[in-house]
């Protein structure tokens, strides 16, 4: 417990010291548009990853008549359970912000744990593994009209398995995806947006769709496909008290590889559960969050989700839930654009997890 609240008291205060050092550069460069460089420490905690460590550089420019500014991020982090992860994303604008491009390159190692496939595996499945791959995946967005975009999306994703447990489900080579491979894809992506901020909205909706079409046409060793559904909501119903809703569900077809499955867990959906332990082909989620500040800098957040994985959309049912609740801290480390430092515990059914992290679950 003391390590974990070093963590947080280490995290804010390097936060803090970034913010001064990028008002600073702000401040010089009012007559000046040209790129700015900001250096980043990074340190969290989440039950997949334990302590995690690392740094990252943060390059932010604007064309003068975007609605808003470019950026590129590179990282690289190792943590507590000895995964590698270096990433470099970018949100850049072009056309004068008519067009959009997300797009991520990822390299990791990544040591983990897998329970089996389906709805009910049991915790005594949990078997040991260690995947390394690399990941690329972009989207152009072009704007349709005000608050909706529409584009194509492309994912290359390759993977080999570098460790697995012998005598197990994953070194036995029969289940898909077991002895790593290739999956290519394209698609089509669209979206609303009216979220008054990115970070941490208080009023407006996001919904989102993907479809993605992964083919050996395209250079995939794997055929299937895989629809995505993201939709949420905010409400501010007295000022800077907001509820928050995101239901989603992930739709998947062909021989998907394992590691590609549906799934829930993690910082992020269903917080409380480790990530992936139950994965399909099919999976939906809700889940919902009460935010208000409590002083100065500070806020408290509950939130509570449910969801479920199966093989077969037709074998969806209320019956087949899983729960989970929990609380957090919120500290504003940078009030103007609402980038909070968050502090989560989360309860699922004989579970639980305490996530450090930046930024809010959706």
């Amino acid at each position: 417990m003391l390590r974990i609240f070093a963590v947080v008291l280490i995290t804010a205060l390097g936060f803090s010291l970034l913010r001064g050092q990028a008002q600073r550069n702000e401040r010089d460069s009012v007559q000046n548009t040209s790129a700015r460089i900001f250096p980043l420490p990074i340190i969290f905690y989440t039950p997949e990853t334990g302590v995690a460590g690392g740094a990252a550089a943060l390059l932010i420019y604007r064309d003068s008549l975007a609605p808003r500014e470019s950026s590129v991020t590179g990282d690289v982090i190792y943590t507590e359970k000895k995964q590698i992860i270096v990433d470099l994303s970018g949100d850049q604008y072009f056309a004068h912000g008519s067009c959009r491009l997300l797009s991520d390159i990822l390299f990791q190692k990544y040591p983990n744990k897998f329970f089996g496939i389906g709805n009910s595996t049991a915790s005594a499945n949990e078997e040991n593994y260690t995947p390394q791959s690399f990941l690329l995946k972009a989207s152009l967005y072009a704007s349709v009209f005000s608050h909706v975009s529409v584009g194509p999306t492309i994912r290359y994703e390759t993977t080999s398995m570098k460790e697995v447990e012998p005598g197990k489900l994953i070194a036995a080579g029969t289940l898909t995806g077991s002895t790593g491979g290739v999956s290519s894809g394209l698609g089509v992506v669209a979206n609303w947006d009216s979220r008054d901020n990115t970070f941490a909205a208080y009023s407006g909706s996001f919904y989102q769709a993907i479809v993605l079409f992964n083919q050996k046409a395209f250079g995939s060793d794997y055929d299937y496909s895989d629809v995505q559904i993201d939709l949420r909501n905010f409400f501010e119903v007295t000022p800077g008290h907001v509820l928050a809703f995101q239901a989603g569900g992930e739709f998947m077809g062909g021989d998907v590889p394992f590691q590609n499955l549906a799934r829930f867990g993690g910082q992020n959906l269903l917080r409380g559960y480790f990530d992936g332990r139950y994965r399909d082909k099919h999976g939906v989620a809700l889940q919902a969050e009460y935010r208000f500040p409590v002083w100065g800098r500070f806020g408290l957040v509950g939130f509570a989700g449910a969801a479920q994985v199966t093989d077969r959309i037709s074998h969806l049912g209320l019956g087949r839930f899983w729960f989970a609740g929990g609380a957090g801290i919120r500290f504003a480390w940078n009030p103007e654009e609402r980038v909070n430092l968050r502090l989560d515990y989360g309860i699922g059914n004989h579970s639980d997890g305490m996530y450090i992290t930046v930024t809010e679950a959706f």
